[in-house]
């Protein structure tokens, strides 16, 4: 009983992990988006990950997965699948920010082992950027990274 209850739970946890991949896949041939995916090999190559001048070793990343549109007729939809992923998947919203047109949230979720998952998705009314960084990252790297 308890293999069997233990499997489900694996097979669930993997459902929520494929459900940010799979909007990453659905649109990495559809044109006007753009999807960029980094793994943990690659990323070995570089001692750190540099973003706005800050710096976080790269050992602590497992991978990096960025989408961006700039297609008018496909960031709403883009969007709305993207929100009901991360509800499917239980994140938890940490940052929001509004800014004129523009609109900043940061996601997180804890996958177990020290592993995190962290979501920034941008959108403006003809423009949608998402980030997914995966890692034994904490939000604290992601603040200094912010700052």
């Amino acid at each position: 009983m308890k293999r069997i209850l233990l499997l489900l739970v694996c097979v669930c946890m993997t459902g929520m992990v494929l459900a940010q991949d799979a909007l990453f896949k659905k649109y990495g041939n559809t044109r006007g988006v753009e999807t960029v995916f980094i793994s943990k090999s690659m990323l070995s190559m570089m001692p750190t990950v540099e973003v706005n001048d800050k710096r976080i070793s790269s050992k602590k990343i497992d991978r990096i997965q960025m989408l961006s549109c700039e297609r008018p007729s496909m960031v709403r939809t883009i969007k709305t699948e993207a929100v009901a992923s991360f509800e499917r998947g239980h994140y938890e919203e940490m940052m929001r920010m509004h800014d004129g047109d523009e609109q900043t949230i940061i996601y997180c979720r804890s996958l177990g082992r020290g592993i995190n998952e962290f979501v920034l998705m941008e959108t403006e009314r003809d423009e949608i950027n998402i980030i997914n960084i995966q890692g034994r990252i904490t939000l604290s790297d992601i603040k200094h990274l912010a700052e």
